[in-house]
């Protein structure tokens, strides 16, 4: 729901949970990303900007794998 825009006000009344719980999530999710990006993305020489267009496009091949 984060993703596609919804505020953390929103996913809280969508899940009936507290605002501060969204963002929580949010941000232990967040440190995942980076410790996966960490783990998994040693020895890669691209700059941050080409590993984001990079994560774009692997969300965009998901997204059509789920449809």
């Amino acid at each position: 729901m984060a993703i596609r825009g919804m505020s953390n006000e929103g996913i809280a009344d969508v899940l009936e949970i507290q605002p501060v719980t969204v963002s929580n999530w949010l941000s232990r999710a967040a440190k995942q990303c980076d410790n996966v990006n960490e783990d998994l993305m040693k020895d890669i020489n691209v700059s941050r900007v080409e590993m984001d267009e990079l994560w774009v496009i692997i969300k965009k091949s998901c997204s059509k794998k789920q449809s």
